[in-house]
């Protein structure tokens, strides 16, 4: 191999490793989805329908520290009335979901990651 193309090798790899960083979230994310998500949709709609109209929905990640803590759920909406706010990075207070939310992002048609805000739970909002 000849030297200015082992140069472009190393550099090439230079900026994979950095965008790897700079986007872990979004990696690690898309990557549990496309290994995992059949597992994760298998628990989602195994659970039963909520009388109160809650969206169906589990714990799919979180992160904080000392007490403030910050929750994503997985959350299955069958009438894709997410969509709009996650196209549109749209925050608020959306049918099925009990607490006003800061950010919805779109796995695919009818699968969302909704962020809650910090120190919120399904169900335990502020």
């Amino acid at each position: 191999m000849a030297p200015h193309s082992k140069r472009w090798l190393l550099v090439l790899g230079a900026v994979i490793a950095c965008a790897l960083v700079w986007n872990y979230s979004r990696v690690k994310t898309t990557a549990r989805w496309v290994l995992w998500s059949h597992r994760y949709k298998s628990q989602v709609l195994s659970q039963p329908t909520s009388p109160s109209g809650d969206l169906k929905h589990i714990e799919w990640d979180g992160w904080g520290w000392a007490g403030q803590d910050t929750t994503v759920y997985l959350v299955f909406d069958p009438t894709d009335s997410l969509s709009l706010a996650a196209s549109t990075h749209q925050s608020g207070k959306f049918s099925g979901i009990p607490c006003e939310i800061p950010e919805v992002s779109r796995f695919e048609s009818q699968w969302y990651a909704v962020t809650f805000y910090t120190n919120q739970e399904w169900g335990r909002c502020n």
